[in-house]
């Protein structure tokens, strides 16, 4: 390219450029001003409505306090953590002992942790810290001699199976504390920890 194309070039370049700008320099009856212009696309900028800044920074200062309640300090109770109260509340009342209660408890943390050490401090002579099973079962494999449904396990837990060896924890230990030991005991269920030779039937869930 010679140096006389290349100036013709700039040239033209130049005179687009300074057409741009003349262009991109009127203002819309509707949009107001035109700051850019991509072919036959024109566009604006506009302050964003007041209402709609105040809507998104609120929107932002609310998500971060409701971490910080919910999640960071841990302050309220998350609706599935409100729903379990009201369960244990309805069973401490005489209430049933539900299902929905003891999954509730086994996926809490406080509740899987304290049912963890009445297990170690009541249970543990017979069944290892771990659940893999001494004098009593391996908790953590497939195989139940009692059943190993949800309820099965707690009335096990609750009544005892006096002529297994076997006592009823629900007199000493107390309801609370009974559904939290069968909380942490469904933690255990198919881990599989290497212990006691399989007891019971093979049972499916």
């Amino acid at each position: 390219m010679t140096e006389h194309a290349v100036t013709d070039q700039a040239v033209t370049e130049t005179a687009s450029s300074s057409h741009q700008s003349s262009k991109a320099a009127r203002t819309d009856e509707f949009q107001g001003a035109i700051v850019h212009i991509y072919g036959d696309i024109e566009e604006a900028d506009n302050q964003l409505p007041r209402w709609w800044l105040w809507t998104f920074f609120g929107s932002v200062l609310f998500g971060i306090g409701y971490w910080f309640f919910y999640h960071g300090w841990s302050v309220g109770a998350l609706p599935p953590e409100e729903y379990v109260a009201a369960l244990e509340a309805a069973a401490g009342a005489g209430g049933e002992v539900s299902e929905e209660l003891l999954v509730g408890l086994s996926q809490d943390r406080d509740a899987v942790a304290a049912g963890k050490e009445i297990f170690i401090a009541n249970c543990s002579v017979c069944h290892l810290d771990s659940g893999a099973g001494k004098i009593g079962p391996n908790l953590t494999d497939a195989y139940w001699i009692h059943g190993n449904s949800i309820k099965e396990i707690h009335e096990t837990i609750n009544a005892g199976v006096l002529a297994k060896g076997m006592p009823a924890w629900g007199p000493t230990l107390g309801p609370k504390a009974v559904q939290r030991v069968t909380a942490f005991t469904l933690t255990l269920r198919n881990k599989n920890i290497p212990g006691k030779e399989p007891q019971g039937e093979l049972q499916s869930q």
